[in-house]
């Protein structure tokens, strides 16, 4: 594993998370080197030539590009952490540069911050715990975790460096009973592998909401799921790389997803469609 330092110009950038404006991002890829990650496309531009999940930079000057850039934050706007990486990978134990933003955030003026500024944390690791008393001073706060499986054996095989799931599930109920607002990001959905019914019943009563993402294709990691798949079950891979591009079987995903947030009473905030290859019509 390659750990750097560099220094950013910005760590506020524009997103288009719902509600929020901006992402931040302390960090330049991710050690738990999850084999389906979208956010792969940015090692095109870093100059590593290390595979994905063996290189982390740390932007070591995030708290004074932090000040420059919350200048021009907008009253009601807030940011996502993050959007390309996973703010709370183990880098951060040393590093503590989101714990450093959380403590800037909760620290600055209302008049800097332009009267509050919204956060909402996605991460696969319980090290957000560590930050419960930032997070509890925060007036607009969320916290997710990223979850696509419950079998501990098949997470090692797709996140190979991330919390276990019974680790990120007790995390989302500490959360959740310290007043935090918890939601889970059911991502991605994997044909023949993501046991929907399961993820829905683990999270009755911890998370206030749900988002739902199918497979993203578009970053160059088919591959790297479809041998993993293989290596799992080699019976599953023919049902898997047909039903990743059917517009049909995902018309179906989506329906079982609503119905059983309905059932588990948690409500739906975004389900997520990706569809690459295919001459169905996408949606």
């Amino acid at each position: 594993m390659l750990i750097s330092e560099i220094k950013t110009k910005h760590i506020l950038t524009h997103s288009k998370v719902p509600g929020l404006g901006y992402s931040i991002n302390p960090y330049v890829g991710c050690q738990h080197a999850c084999v389906y990650c979208y956010a792969r496309f940015m090692r095109r531009f870093t100059s590593h030539d290390e595979p994905w999940g063996q290189f982390v930079d740390a932007k070591i000057n995030s708290i004074d590009a932090f000040d420059q850039d919350i200048l021009k934050v907008k009253s009601g706007e807030g940011a996502f952490i993050a959007s390309a990486t996973d703010a709370y990978q183990p880098v951060e134990r040393k590093y503590k540069l989101t714990r450093s933003l959380l403590e800037r955030i909760a620290d600055a003026p209302l008049d800097l911050c332009r009267n509050g500024f919204a956060v909402s944390i996605l991460t696969k690791s319980d090290l957000v715990l560590r930050d419960l008393d930032l997070l509890k001073r925060l007036e607009q706060v969320s916290v997710g975790f990223s979850i696509a499986m419950t079998n501990e054996t098949v997470c090692r095989l797709f996140e190979p460096r991330c919390s276990p799931i019974r680790q990120r599930l007790a995390a989302l109920k500490i959360l959740r009973d310290a007043g935090i607002r918890t939601y889970a990001f059911i991502s991605p959905i994997l044909p023949g592998i993501t046991d929907l019914p399961a993820i829905f019943a683990a999270l009755e009563g911890v998370v206030e909401y749900v988002c739902g993402e199918t497979l993203n294709m578009r970053c160059g990691n088919l591959a790297d799921v479809t041998k993993a798949v293989s290596l799992l079950n080699e019976d599953l891979t023919p049902a898997f790389e047909r039903n990743i591009r059917s517009r049909s079987y995902w018309k179906m995903v989506e329906r079982e997803f609503y119905e059983l947030a309905k059932k588990h009473a948690i409500p739906v905030h975004n389900f997520f469609h990706h569809i690459t290859g295919t001459s169905e019509q996408t949606y």
